[in-house]
């Protein structure tokens, strides 16, 4: 079977930019605006803890629906924060 890695990430980052835009952005958000960011305002281990939460759940087969979502979208956050030089 033919693995093609990089059509593989693009197919997965469309599912991810839809997740996150009906999954996150709108379900927070307040009187119609954006809602408060607070990952935003932590450290990237925030998002390494939330990452080994959501893991944790799956290997112990409590697997809740977009559990994978939510670890992707983590992952992101964490390497986002990880590139501001100000930590």
């Amino acid at each position: 079977m033919h693995n093609d890695r990089v059509e593989n990430w693009r197919r997965f980052s469309e599912h991810m930019e839809a997740y996150i835009q009906d999954q996150t952005v709108e379900k927070y958000k307040m009187d119609g605006r954006q809602g408060i960011d607070l990952m935003s305002m932590s450290k990237p281990e925030i998002g390494i803890w939330n990452i080994l939460r959501y893991a944790l759940r799956m290997w112990n087969g409590k697997k809740k629906p977009h559990d994978l979502e939510k670890v992707a979208h983590y992952a992101e956050m964490a390497w986002t924060m990880s590139l501001d030089p100000s930590d």
